[in-house]
């Protein structure tokens, strides 16, 4: 986190004055010392992709999307299995500080005093953009004194308190989106890597951004309130959002030898990570039982885009397995060829794992299913339905399948065909696999409690994400019982290390932390 760091230069520092040498060390005569909003953008954004695309694979390691070869002590293994070991904690947390935040503090800054408003209004967005996800996953960030150079060890909020900052970050960014910028500002295009300065787009944007913060809400009194759940304001945030899929926050990576210009998912995986199980039943259909969508045995098209295929051995040809977090924390080996690892080969190109697959923020696909969830909790499923098929619709677009395989799966008995047919869990399990590897599906797993009752035991009748049963190797210290389930990360090493007293009074030293909801979390 930036705090280390400055402690560390602090320290160099004293050391340096300490001597008689005047030396001008500081100030290097090649290199820029300042940097103009155009500048700064471009980084801003890959980093903030970046950190996302590897919180995403952490988070799919959690909601069983995504499994690992038996490797005792492996962080991704242990991850699985809900206990954070070396350092999972820490990059989601310090990455955001270091490398984003405070490029999005001072662009904004520079910006409004060269009237770049453009460059302000994407720096808000991005701001509440990934202040929302941090919180959304640790409970609690330093806000307020998180840039501070007033003070080392820094204050904590909440997520209530960052939420209302955050959400009306969002409007002014669309105020600020909406501006006519300095004739000396540089143009929006010079720095934007997402939507080459398509400042209509990045309205879109921020009002999907606040549709998706507010739909967090859900557990919450309905009320017009700001921190209040609004059906009403979410929809009218998202008829202002995203039109089709050309509107999606998507940053395309390169065909390159140099890693950080490949794909965030093609660096994150590797061929010991695998598909999860349930994962692989959701896309297949076949979860145990019949007489519904997901015991149906109807392939879903963008299996074949998504599921890497055996290459060896007696089962060629056919799908590769998927960890089963609820049976084994031996299995599987390196050496079966059974279960083939997510990261693309010539032999499996997979949609998200190639060195050139996009990544996104947002997309219109999940607008829409946030829409079919709202329209379906005010109870009118008919404009629910609609929405669900249209986000299916979009995402097997965006794919690349064609259009007759999308009318046949759409047609089929893996989805709802009519209003009085449609549950809950027809939207989130489609929406689970739309998100693959992003974080909102841990997000949306949350605040819909898994696959348990209202007492908080498993129940696939009640539950809404069919199938969806604790790894039974939880790790037993922080999960000890079966109504035990992950509710936020493990706050990050550094905060528990060097500012112990102020992170104290949230309970993170507690054996139970990850499993105390986050404020939205709460029914209230």
């Amino acid at each position: 986190m930036r705090k280390l760091t400055l402690i560390f230069l602090v320290t160099i520092g004293l050391i340096v004055t300490s001597c008689d040498y005047n030396l001008d060390i500081n100030t290097s005569p090649n290199t820029p010392q300042t940097a103009s909003p155009d500048l700064r953008l471009p980084s801003i954004l890959s980093y903030t992709m970046d950190i996302y695309g590897s919180h995403g694979i952490r988070t799919a390691m959690l909601c069983q999307q995504m499994g690992y070869i038996y490797s005792a002590n492996a962080r991704y293994y242990e991850l699985q299995n809900w206990h954070f070991l070396n350092n999972a904690d820490t990059y989601v947390w310090q990455s955001w500080y270091i490398y984003s935040w405070i490029n999005i503090s001072k662009m904004i800054t520079d910006a409004e005093a060269a009237e770049a408003w453009h460059y302000v209004g994407v720096g808000k967005i991005m701001q509440a953009f990934g202040c929302g996800f941090v919180v959304d996953a640790y409970g609690i960030m330093a806000y307020q004194q998180g840039l501070s150079d007033a003070t080392f060890l820094p204050d904590y909020d909440d997520a209530e308190y960052v939420y209302s900052q955050i959400l009306p970050l969002c409007d002014e960014a669309i105020a600020d989106l909406q501006k006519t910028q300095a004739a000396t500002a540089p143009l929006l295009s010079a720095g934007d890597i997402i939507y080459k300065g398509d400042t209509q787009k990045w309205i879109k944007f921020a009002y999907g951004v606040k549709a998706r913060l507010m739909s967090h809400l859900s557990k919450k009194t309905k009320g017009t309130d700001l921190l209040q759940y609004n059906p009403d304001a979410i929809l009218s945030l998202l008829s202002k959002s995203f039109a089709s899929n050309a509107d999606d926050a998507e940053l395309k990576y390169l065909v390159s030898t140099v890693s950080n210009q490949n794909a965030i998912q093609y660096q994150n995986t590797t061929a010991s990570v695998k598909p999860g199980k349930l994962w692989t039943q959701y896309l297949l259909n076949t979860l145990p039982g019949t007489g519904n969508s997901w015991n149906s045995g109807v392939e879903d098209p963008r299996a074949k885009k998504l599921i890497p295929k055996i290459t060896s051995g007696t089962n060629i040809g056919k799908y590769s397995y998927g960890v089963d977090l609820t049976t084994t924390d031996v299995d599987p080996k390196s050496t079966n060829a059974n279960y083939v690892g997510l990261k693309s080969t010539d032999s499996n190109k997979l949609f998200y794992t190639q060195q050139d697959s996009p990544f996104d923020y947002m997309t219109y696909s999940e607008a829409k299913f946030i829409a079919a969830e709202v329209y379906f909790r005010k109870g009118s499923k008919t404009e629910a339905l609609a929405a669900y098929k249209e986000a299916i619709k979009a995402n097997i677009d965006k794919l690349g399948c064609t259009p007759a395989e999308r009318d046949a799966f759409l047609s089929s008995a893996a989805v709802a065909q009519t209003a009085d047919e449609l549950t809950l869990s027809h939207i989130m399990i489609q929406k689970y696999i739309t998100l693959t590897y992003s974080p909102e599906v841990w997000t949306d797993l949350r605040r819909c409690d898994y696959c348990t009752d209202a007492s908080g035991v498993y129940n696939e009748t009640t539950g809404v994400y069919k199938g969806f049963d604790r790894p039974k190797f939880a790790y037993a210290l922080n999960f000890p019982t079966s109504k035990d389930y992950i509710r936020r990360y493990q706050m990050a090493y550094m905060e528990r290390d060097y500012n112990a007293e102020k992170v104290r009074p949230f309970g993170v030293f507690d054996t139970d932390y990850m499993t105390k909801p986050v404020w939205w979390d709460i029914v209230k």
